[in-house]
């Protein structure tokens, strides 16, 4: 197995709860190892999330 990062982009509707950002990655069958905010616009949230994958 491998730790495989990507760049995951959510809408941005002023909310920067733990609970908003799980919610949206959970609805995309996202279940990483850890996650970041790395970028922030007035639109889009750019999350940072590594999975592993075999």
């Amino acid at each position: 197995m491998k730790v495989i990062s990507e760049l995951i982009e959510l809408s941005n509707c002023g909310i920067f709860s733990t609970e908003y950002i799980e919610a949206e990655l959970t609805k995309r069958n996202i279940n990483p190892l850890r996650w970041a905010i790395v970028s922030v616009s007035d639109t889009i949230i750019t999350i940072s999330v590594a999975n592993l994958q075999k």
